[in-house]
């Protein structure tokens, strides 16, 4: 079993953020409060050099260590020999994400979560959203994923420049965010408006539903408009993270056209 949390002195708990770009992403973030990087005896590389001229910017501890501890802290789940001890994950808040519309974006751009429970998916998620301008992503406190390790290798490091915020009832946050001018778009395979017609005009709230059942039916009905991506094969439905990749490039396509 992964080893998520530890407990530090003085009862601090602390994340393990496991993986080379990862790591290297946490560091650059500035934010995300560092206490020590381990790294497994022998492992090499470039891109190992970039890492410690990174910590030695930050003057952040670097420990080489056997890799049997390096398993034993991580479950051996893929650490590639890299690991560091951070904070646990800090959420911002929904007034946080409102506010913070990415340049050189005039309207801002949401994704809410709508209970995607796979800590892989999520990664994936919040790294598109990372690369595609969105201001922030949100997610439910209960039954869903939250922000782990796990997740956080996932999102390649995007986790730590990417808002993401927590909030008890989505369908609450989907109305304050209509109250601040948004148009909320619901993601409905095989049901919805064919994204090529769609011209997401204003403030866009992008609602994903969860990997097995879709949108909930009180969030469908809290969306404004239903789209979908239009398919060729026998298959009619796209794993969560990719759709919601396909349609964040084609909002980002549209804007920037």
């Amino acid at each position: 079993m992964q080893l998520a949390f530890c407990r530090q002195p003085r009862g601090f708990l602390m994340a393990i953020i496991c993986g080379i770009n990862p790591v290297c992403e946490a560091l650059k973030s500035g934010a995300s409060g560092i206490r020590k990087i381990v790294i497994a005896k022998g492992r090499g590389g470039g891109n190992l050099a970039k890492l410690l001229e990174l910590a030695g910017r930050e003057k952040v501890e670097v420990e080489f260590r056997e890799r049997a501890y390096l398993d034993r802290l991580t479950g051996n789940t893929g650490h590639q020999g890299v690991l560091c001890l951070a904070p646990e994950f800090s959420y911002a808040s929904l007034e946080d994400i409102i506010a913070n519309r990415q340049a050189p974006f005039r309207e801002s751009l949401v994704l809410i979560l709508d209970s995607v429970t796979d800590p892989r998916n999520l990664g994936a998620l919040i790294r598109s959203a990372h690369c595609f301008g969105v201001n922030g992503v949100i997610l439910p406190e209960n039954r869903a994923a939250s922000v782990t390790p796990t997740v956080v290798k996932a999102s390649a490091g995007a986790t730590h420049s990417t808002l993401i915020a927590r909030v008890v009832n989505i369908a609450s946050a989907i109305d304050a965010l209509k109250r601040q001018g948004f148009w909320v778009y619901g993601a409905e395979a095989g049901a919805g408006e064919d994204i090529r017609r769609v011209n997401y005009q204003g403030h866009v709230a992008l609602v994903m539903g969860s990997e097995g059942k879709g949108l909930r039916p009180l969030i469908r009905k809290k969306c404004d408009f239903l789209i979908s991506i239009p398919m060729g094969g026998r298959i009619n439905s796209l794993n969560v993270s990719v759709a919601a990749g396909v349609i964040l490039f084609d909002i980002f396509m549209k804007r920037t056209a």
